[in-house]
């Protein structure tokens, strides 16, 4: 007992169960810190380039709960004397009825490893599965998620991306463009269809494709369309003059024909020519 304190102070400090809270403070409190070092070590290797490991969040909240595993194992077994193997073994009896309700996001989560350690996808990718066709922005650990081009956000289950077939095109592959055509009356869907002829023909002549042009109309307002057109190339080499060609061959349909511009003008009122 210290000499000079308090006889409730003296309690607290000779009481085992307030050494043991303490303790177990310490032990969370560098739990924390280790789990932050290595958090910050394991986002920095994924970000250099050609890394064994891509950079989806499944591989963080892994680590992550590695960590804080043992922690809390050291906790329970060192401060308040938890048979931490005796709680294993009954997860592990439990487990197998847990499992039972919980196929699917089993399943996710194993599918996001095998997606994620075989490379299969990873952040940056240009993936299409299914409706999906945009860019991999993250691989949790239960879902992939895909942002497409039109800024529409595509939730997909791991289980999917690694059992089903996911195109994957390169980056410097895929040519896309943004362009506008004028409202004249005609039908839409043959003014779409005969744009990506053209373009595919202009295209054809500078560069092989591996995919024909495709055009997504992302908006209809009163003074035209607003449309992205894009196509995927066999060969970069001639990605710029491709790209050129394609924009040359629907020209015509981004403007107003030349007869009515003309009939416009004729329509415009004139001044009178004044005479002195």
């Amino acid at each position: 007992m210290n000499e000079g304190l308090p006889d409730w102070m003296n309690d607290i400090l000779t009481n085992g169960l307030f050494r043991s809270v303490i303790m177990a403070v310490l032990i969370l409190g560098a739990t924390a810190i280790v789990s932050y070092a290595v958090i910050k070590i394991i986002r920095r290797i994924m970000r250099v380039d050609g890394a064994p490991v891509p950079s989806s969040s499944i591989i963080i909240n892994i680590a992550r709960i590695i960590i804080w595993t043992i922690g809390v194992s050291i906790t329970l077994s060192n401060c308040f004397n938890v048979d931490v193997n005796g709680i294993l073994a009954a997860l592990g009896v439990g487990g197998i009825a847990l499992s039972l309700g919980l196929q699917d996001t089993i399943k996710n989560f194993i599918g996001g490893l095998q997606v994620t350690l075989m490379r299969i996808v990873h952040p940056g990718d240009h993936i299409i599965a299914g409706n999906a066709d945009g860019i991999v922005q993250d691989v949790s650990w239960r879902q992939t998620v895909v942002k497409d081009f039109d800024n529409n956000v595509h939730i997909i289950p791991n289980a999917l991306i690694s059992s089903t077939e996911v195109q994957k095109i390169e980056p410097s592959y895929l040519v896309a463009t943004r362009l506008s055509f004028i409202n004249d009356g005609r039908d839409l869907d043959a003014t779409i269809a005969e744009m990506e002829r053209l373009a595919k023909e202009a295209v054809e002549q500078v560069a092989p494709l591996e995919k024909d042009p495709w055009i997504l109309l992302t908006e209809i307002g009163e003074y035209g369309t607003w449309a992205k057109m894009r196509f995927v190339l066999k060969d970069v080499t001639h990605a710029r003059e491709a790209r050129d060609a394609a924009l040359r061959a629907v020209a015509p349909f981004t403007r107003n024909d030349l007869t009515d511009l003309k009939q416009s003008e004729q329509e415009t009122p004139q001044e009178p020519v004044r005479t002195e």
